[in-house]
């Protein structure tokens, strides 16, 4: 079996690794795209700080090729995503049965062995079927999707609610999206003109550049009440204290994505406010929920235009996105097909 493995920044090399079943409940999946995002990037340059070496990739799709004898929802060909988050069955919430308050998830690609590679085996549970409707490409998404679900759980908003997004990246915009389909209004924001006009062809209505007149938009979207709650997606070049502005008194501001950069804010005008601040980081809970969601077309990724690569550019396509983001470009997340 190939693996890629990142040895130190800026260098990802490949290697031969055997990998079988070594349980009944185990199954063996034959990686066939890997989505190429941020976490990678980070990763990649060692902006993330990560323990060398390790293997890459949060997101995957993939097809069993073989399955334990105790395995009851997959069996050889069934086509699969990977579960990006996992709860670690050792830590003191776990042990009690309380998994979904795990207090050290495992992460593929950030603290544990990613995606990157040929063949993964990994436990059935850890693997969630794919309708026949829902695409390699849009299924890589369905982490993304997931967590988005998450912060929209976490907003508890009612119907025709004005939500602030900060952050028009693939998290913001598939936000944006599900806040529509429950019946909420985003305000999506971000200095990237490019990113709003995709934004806009997913259907996304009220887009707004972060500038100056920036809050005054905002006002006039919202009838001069702001926005009831906001959600700061993290690496998207806007202040974090930026939301304190755009929400009306009582609501509430949710940080997410996948990591976060070291930062400060001033939080004199959320005390003011009377803010609620909370974040959301990883979802394992939603998965199947969002596969449904992508079912449903509750989500649109094709203006996205994503790039595909074979998995033999790996480093070549990490490496012209690490120079980017170094310019202060915003680099889209791509797909690395895996049988090319």
């Amino acid at each position: 079996m190939k693996i890629w493995k990142i040895l130190s920044p800026n260098v990802l090399v490949t290697e031969e690794r055997p990998d079988n079943l070594t349980s009944r409940t185990q199954a063996k999946v034959k990686v066939t795209n890997v989505l190429l995002s941020g976490t990678e990037l980070r990763a990649y340059s060692g902006v993330s700080k990560p323990k060398y070496p390790f293997v890459p990739g949060r997101f995957a799709v993939g097809v069993v090729g073989e399955a334990g004898e105790d395995c009851v929802k997959v069996e050889k060909n069934t086509r699969v995503f990977l579960h990006d988050a996992v709860p670690c069955g050792k830590c003191e919430h776990c042990l009690a049965g309380n998994e979904d308050n795990c207090s050290d998830v495992q992460i593929a690609g950030v603290n544990t062995e990613g995606y990157l590679r040929d063949f993964v085996v990994t436990e059935e549970a850890h693997l969630s079927p794919l309708p026949p409707s829902v695409s390699d490409t849009e299924a890589l998404f369905a982490g993304i999707v997931a967590t988005a679900e998450n912060v929209i759980d976490k907003l508890n908003i009612s119907k025709g609610s004005h939500v602030a997004v900060f952050g028009a990246g693939e998290l913001g915009n598939i936000l944006s999206q599900l806040l529509i389909y429950h019946q909420a209004v985003p305000i999506l924001i971000d200095a990237d003109e490019e990113r709003l006009k995709k934004a806009a062809q997913c259907g996304i209505y009220y887009t707004v550049r972060a500038n100056e007149s920036m809050l005054d938009e905002v006002m006039r979207i919202t009838g001069g009440r702001l926005a009831c709650a906001a959600v700061h997606c993290s690496y998207n070049n806007i202040s974090p204290v930026i939301p304190f502005d755009a929400t009306a008194f009582g609501g509430m501001v949710v940080y997410t994505g996948f990591s976060f950069p070291e930062c400060s804010a001033q939080l004199k005008p959320a005390f003011d406010k009377q803010l609620t601040l909370t974040a959301v980081a990883n979802d394992y809970s939603n998965i199947e929920s969002a596969i449904n969601l992508l079912l449903n077309k509750a989500v649109n990724i094709a203006p996205l235009h994503l790039a595909v690569h074979p998995a033999a550019d790996a480093a070549a396509v990490l490496s012209e996105g690490d120079a980017r983001a170094k310019k202060g470009e915003n680099v889209p997340v791509s797909l690395l097909n895996m049988l090319s």
